[in-house]
């Protein structure tokens, strides 16, 4: 093993990719059903699906590390639900993964010590509070402004009942993190019919861009200039992602296919569209991998 910065590596990977390997970068693994939110548009919680121990969750990472796996998403539900969750965090470290953990915000940040936290938001205020809860919004900003020692990006996920308050979003969270993500919500058939149409999801990504310049935006100029442009499933990377589910079963490719048939054609979820165009060596889009991994210099990695 040699040691290398995080650019090189990923270049190294892709020439193996263009070379036919299929090995994945990144593992979400969904290591809890559980959550203390109920959000009527989330497919995840609804399931129920006995959770497995601590044992063997560290094998499963074992795995997925020995698979090319660099880059851990810790997911559920949400992922402080489970009391093992350090355990699990220390262990993929151990591996020599980076992990990033994605959370409702409602616990404090400092309790955990992934390399990036990934937080939900839906909306200022009455808005994001309108799906997730009263009070939801209040604590995860308290979190945000008493955690700065931590990597924090801002997840927004756009769709009808917060695309009116995109640069309202901005604002209010680019001085109080390390980024705004945007990316526009799936049309699950269970998704109570939220989802922005096609063109809709085009005017709202040309105001994002028009927005770039003045707020902390990481959503890259290529994932949102690709919005409205014909997809197609051949075109998307979707082996770069492995789907670790809440039994430590593996799926290597689109995780909306463990929920429903998958519409290629309907989908702008920025986890494939960000992937796409760093497959396409789109520099800006593998600054958004870096950053959205917790790398605030080029912190080396291990080639395997």
């Amino acid at each position: 093993m040699r040691p290398g910065k995080f650019k090189p590596y990923y270049l190294y990977r892709f020439l193996r990719w263009k070379l036919g390997d299929r090995s994945p970068l990144t593992a979400v693994a969904k290591i809890t059903n559980k959550c203390d939110l109920q959000c009527d548009h989330c497919p995840w919680w609804k399931r129920d699906i006995e959770e497995y121990t601590t044992e063997e969750w560290c094998n499963a990472l074992e795995k997925a590390r020995k698979k090319g796996v660099i880059h851990l998403i810790l997911e559920g539900g949400e992922p402080t639900q489970r009391g093992d969750v350090d355990r699990l965090i220390s262990h993929a470290k151990e591996l020599g993964m980076l992990v990033m953990m994605i959370t409702n915000g409602v616990s404090d940040l400092s309790n955990h010590d992934p390399d990036s936290y990934w937080i939900s938001v839906e909306g200022i205020g009455e808005t994001h509070d309108e799906n997730r809860g009263e009070g939801v919004f209040d604590k995860l900003v308290v979190n945000l402004k008493n955690n700065p020692q931590v990597n924090r990006i801002v997840g927004v996920t756009i769709n009808k009942r917060n695309f009116r308050e995109v640069e309202k979003i901005a604002s209010f969270f680019s001085p109080i993190c390390d980024g705004v993500w945007f990316n526009f919500m799936y049309p699950y058939q269970d998704s109570k019919d939220i989802a922005l149409s096609l063109p809709q999801q085009k005017k709202v990504a040309d105001e994002i861009i028009n927005l770039k310049s003045r707020y902390n935006i990481i959503s890259s100029y290529s994932y949102l200039r690709s919005i409205g442009k014909k997809k197609y499933k051949k075109n998307c990377p979707s082996f770069l992602t492995l789907l670790v589910d809440v039994d430590t079963s593996m799926h290597q490719g689109c995780t909306v296919e463990l929920i429903e048939e998958c519409r290629c054609h309907l989908c702008n979820l920025g986890c494939y569209g960000e992937l796409a165009q760093a497959m396409r060596l789109k520099k800006d889009s593998i600054d958004f991998l870096k950053k959205t991994a917790g790398f605030k210099s080029d912190k080396l990695l291990w080639l395997k």
